[in-house]
């Protein structure tokens, strides 16, 4: 992947994450860069494009964090912990989750970058799922849901009191996160 390339994709996701995917434009970009739009479009025709190419980014370096919390034999409370960690990072920047960003604008999206985040909302989920159930199968967890539910009440508790953090200044989202942990906790 070229370099201007991968600058693009890093600065339309800042932008997401900050304004939204319907606040910002090509011209944001190439006047970050100091470039004509053209050159944005040469790699991404359209702004759908761009999107779609965010989010499998994005869904590349989760699958390729997954894979080094196994590879390093993190146990279900310190994956759970790094993937929490996620959001309390992306507070501390003042800017939402991607997931956060786009789901407001769904309708907007084009049906290919729809089905891409579709993809990495089933892909989180199935993960928080199985990591889940294995921590509850070793006892490192307690909750009396179905896995599928409490991943579900995890991920939504993440994105949603992030998006609110932006407009309550004095939430204690870093508290809001680890209370998420401390409550599964056998």
């Amino acid at each position: 992947m070229s370099v201007t390339r991968e600058r693009i994709i890093e600065l339309g996701e800042n932008l997401i994450r900050t304004k939204g995917y319907n606040a910002f434009s090509y011209q944001d970009i190439s006047s970050e860069l100091g470039v004509k739009n053209a050159a944005i479009h040469y790699y991404f025709p359209t702004k759908a494009n761009l999107g779609t190419s965010i989010i499998k980014t994005n869904i590349q370096r989760f699958e390729e964090m997954v894979d080094n919390m196994q590879s390093r034999g993190f146990d279900e409370i310190q994956q759970l912990d790094t993937f929490i960690k996620i959001y309390i990072k992306s507070h501390r920047e003042k800017k939402v989750c991607l997931v956060g960003a786009l789901s407001p604008a769904y309708d907007t999206l084009n049906e290919g970058t729809q089905k891409e985040l579709s993809k990495m909302i089933d892909l989180i989920l199935q993960w928080l799922t199985t990591i889940l159930m294995a921590g509850k199968e070793k006892g490192l967890f307690a909750f009396s849901e179905m896995p599928e539910n409490r991943a579900a009440i995890i991920f939504s508790s993440l994105v949603a009191s992030l998006q609110l953090s932006k407009v309550i200044s004095n939430i204690d989202y870093k508290n809001i996160c680890l209370a998420l942990e401390e409550e599964l906790k056998a």
